[in-house]
């Protein structure tokens, strides 16, 4: 991200060079020497990104870098608002907006109105000397020149080269499992073995660590006509981190009603469920449980014991805890790797046209090297192969089978494998630079939301991300978001009538690197009823430029939220935020 931040500080002072002002021997020593500083970060910042993964040193600088360049934006706009009669547009000056944040254009109307030399000059003064501070630290690290060699956005790629048949597959779920059909049939015969369950409701939790494919084939049991045939309903309700009962039982009310239910009183609500499930034989998939509370399981699992006999539940989770205590059959269903072969027929059919893997053995031999490096992780292959099917020279996939990144070091008792976080960081340092930055903007929404693709788009061009020079802004993020979905950072597409993507949603393993990606400028707050903004941060040393808080569902009313509290952190961590995201859950 840092190189991405430092961009409109250069562009500042290239549009400062240019005035008579920038001209002025104070003003002008200054713009040299800081450009001078900036040029030399920007020659080796690509070779902090990739090492700061191994080395807290690296990662600190990098820290410091970020906020050093969000101050000196910061330091022009004060500029501009010490005089806010300048903030008003020149009809003569070159539209500036293309390129630049729209504070440049504020600094840009300063300079034509020529403020006093010395008040330019002493404001510039302190974050030259900063930037040369950053400067001489840097030269402990041992960095290097790097050049970064990726697809400069999927525009660049000649549209005759990607058929439409593969665009559409790539923007959709496969059209097929890999290695997984003993799984999906094992997991159907429990399904349909279960009507002389003297249970009554089954439950079948499908554990296994991320990126592993749970949801893909839990997707594939719901699909099966079998399955189909034998539930009289089938509900899917994706729970991710906050297991609201009250949120999920509505949710399957509106399921199978496939209508909106405005009710909020929990009674009313678990009414509703007995309603419409009583004496029907149901399939209910829970996916991506983490909540490990037996108590609140059990409030959720009592109305559902009204379905028919032979209804079941499958829950799909990370956690053995989960699956303990919701399980009703003899052991969880335990999902492992992919095999070596399945898991390079996956990863061949993003990164070859239908049918041509052979053309290029020596991609075949690399390819298979690299499929090694996957661990059978099915989410690794997919990324790394959407990421090659753009590499057309030897050389650039020998770069990615030998890059440092896989010697990554993941941390004691994560629930990833090891092999998982250096694939996606590979896939994400060979997009764009826009792109890149792009991305790291999704973990602004929670985990498992539907992102539409509108508001996407205006995040980005609200936040200065998109460049327009030559095109209409809504193109130019058209262009990143199908880079952002050929190379399979999107999942789970729905389109309008027209066949026309509206929502996506990211992998939580994705939404993991693109907070990583965003570190300390990002901040996410989830708030509960009676919560205090600054109560629920750990960090005093913290100072964001985006924040996100998500009202939850039991406090769904702002009015419940301590909302000066939002002031009073924002004050007392001298925060100078340049995205702040409110939303509220629906309950």
């Amino acid at each position: 991200m840092a190189e991405l931040v430092l961009k409109p500080v250069a562009d500042f002072l290239i549009s400062l060079a240019k005035t008579e002002i920038g001209l002025a021997w104070g003003v002008k020593n200054e713009v040299r020497m800081l450009s001078s500083a900036l040029t030399t970060i920007g020659a080796v910042v690509a070779d902090a990104e990739l090492k700061q993964l191994n080395n807290k040193a690296i990662q600190q600088w990098l820290i410091k870098l970020n906020h050093a360049a969000y101050d000196a934006l910061d330091v022009f706009d004060d500029l501009a608002i010490d005089e806010p009669e300048l903030l008003q547009p020149d009809p003569t000056a070159e539209n500036c907006c293309n390129s630049v944040w729209i504070s440049c254009l504020s600094f840009f109307m300063l300079l034509k109105r020529l403020v006093p030399h010395y008040k330019i000059a002493n404001k510039i003064k302190p974050v030259r000397e900063r930037f040369d501070r950053i400067v001489n630290e840097m030269s402990n690290f041992g960095l290097i020149e790097r050049v970064v060699d990726h697809v400069e956005g999927a525009s660049m790629i000649p549209p005759q080269s990607i058929s439409e048949d593969r665009v559409t597959s790539s923007a959709s779920a496969e059209p097929r499992m890999y290695g997984r059909d003993a799984d999906k049939e094992n997991i159907i015969k429990m399904l349909l073995q279960n009507v002389d369950n003297e249970h009554g409701l089954s439950v079948c939790p499908i554990l296994g660590i991320g990126g592993l494919g749970k949801t893909t084939l839990a997707q594939f049991v719901c699909k099966d006509d079998r399955v189909i045939n034998h539930f009289d309903v089938r509900i899917w309700v994706c729970v991710s981190d906050h297991f609201n009962v009250k949120r999920l039982l509505k949710e399957i009310v509106e399921i199978v009603t496939k209508s909106r239910f405005d009710h909020d009183n929990f009674d009313v609500i678990r009414g509703g469920v007995l309603e419409q499930l009583r004496g029907k034989r149901f399939l209910l998939v829970l996916d991506d449980v983490w909540s490990d509370k037996q108590d609140v399981w059990n409030m959720l699992k009592d109305p559902l014991t009204t379905g028919a006999k032979g209804s079941s539940i499958i829950v799909t989770t990370r956690l053995k805890t989960v699956a303990s205590i919701t399980k009703t059959i003899s052991d969880s269903y335990q999902l492992d790797g992919l095999l070596e072969d399945d898991c390079w027929s996956l990863f061949t059919f993003y990164a070859f046209e239908a049918g041509k893997e052979s053309d290029n053995p020596n991609f075949v031999t690399i390819g298979k090297e690299i499929i090694k490096k996957c661990g059978g992780l099915p989410l690794a292959a997919k990324a790394l192969g959407s990421m090659l099917r753009f590499k057309v020279e030897e050389r650039q996939w020998r770069e990615v089978r030998d890059s440092e990144i896989w010697e990554l070091d993941e941390k004691e008792g994560s629930d990833q494998c090891p092999k998982i976080l250096p694939a996606l960081r590979l896939s994400y340092n060979n997009l764009s630079a826009r792109a890149r930055q792009c991305f790291a903007y999704c973990c602004f929404f929670s985990k498992d939301f539907e992102m539409r693709k509108e508001e996407l788009v205006y995040i980005w061009l609200a936040n200065g991300l998109l460049e327009f020079k030559n095109k209409e802004p809504e193109d130019v993020g058209e262009d990143v978001f199908g880079e952002l979905l050929l190379h399979s950072f999107f999942q789970d597409m729905e389109e309008n009538e027209d066949g026309k993507i509206e929502t996506v949603t990211i992998h939580d393993l994705m939404h993991d690197l693109a907070s990583a990606v965003m570190k300390s400028e990002y901040l996410h707050i989830e708030v509960k009823v009676g919560m205090s903004i600054d109560s629920s941060i750990q960090d005093d040393e913290i100072r964001p430029r985006h924040v996100s808080i998500i009202v939850l569902p039991s406090s769904s009313e702002l009015s419940s939220v301590d909302v000066s509290s939002i002031h009073r952190f924002l004050s007392s961590h001298q925060c100078h935020l340049r995205t702040f995201f409110l939303r509220i859950a629906r309950d």
